[in-house]
């Protein structure tokens, strides 16, 4: 007896691909992350990040 037509197993090969690319998407950080990262902060920068790191941990002036 053959199998009827509706038988047949679906290719989720695009669906899996999908849900591959979802999953290295949210993974990974944004490309506009990975540049700011990459900028050198100067001196100006240093400071201004110290500044925030202090008010971040909740020390204010």
């Amino acid at each position: 007896m053959t199998k009827h037509v509706i038988d047949k197993p679906k290719d989720r090969s695009e669906i899996k691909a999908r849900e591959y690319m979802r999953l290295e998407r949210e993974e990974t950080p944004h490309r506009a992350v990975k540049g700011l990262h990459a900028r050198s902060l100067g001196a100006r920068g240093a400071a201004r990040m110290r500044e925030f790191l202090r008010i971040e941990r909740g020390r204010e002036a």
